[in-house]
């Protein structure tokens, strides 16, 4: 009767080991594995009012702006692109925001660039630059003393 024991006992105790296992292992890669296009900016100056950010809270972000751009022609990644759409909206954006500012008292900086990224599942295998944008708007002029 004990021989009978031991032999349910290791049976149970495979059983439950081959049960984790199986539940612990991966049915493989959990990440995407299609290629698609997406569209990102890699800011290099951000956003100021007149040279500092304190103020830059009061106005609309250029950089949120031409974000919301992209995503409303693209808005969800996929095998093809869409750069002529992108860059569109991007630049309708910067003409809109620029036309918005300028007159106003405040100067206005920003620059950030505009990329195309090629995506294997969340990893970037490429990117490729497609338009810097330079947001310049009411600069100071010199003061001349005559």
């Amino acid at each position: 009767m004990k021989h009978h024991l031991k032999q349910w006992r290791g049976l149970l105790f495979s059983l439950l080991l081959v049960g984790a296992m199986s539940s612990l292992t991966s049915c493989g890669n959990d990440e995407p594995s299609a290629t698609t296009i997406d569209y990102y900016l890699e800011v290099e100056e951000e956003f100021l009012v007149n040279g500092s950010s304190d103020l830059a809270e009061h106005y609309y972000n250029p950089i949120k702006r031409m974000r919301e751009a992209i995503r409303k022609v693209y808005p969800v990644p996929n095998a093809e692109g869409n750069d002529n759409a992108v860059l569109a909206a991007c630049d309708a954006e910067y003409k809109e925001f620029c036309e918005m500012y300028t007159g106003a008292d405040e100067h206005f900086t920003c620059l950030f660039t505009l990329k195309r990224a090629v995506k294997k599942g969340y990893v970037v295998k490429q990117s490729e630059k497609l338009r810097t944008y330079l947001y310049d708007i009411n600069p100071f002029s010199p003061s001349t003393d005559e």
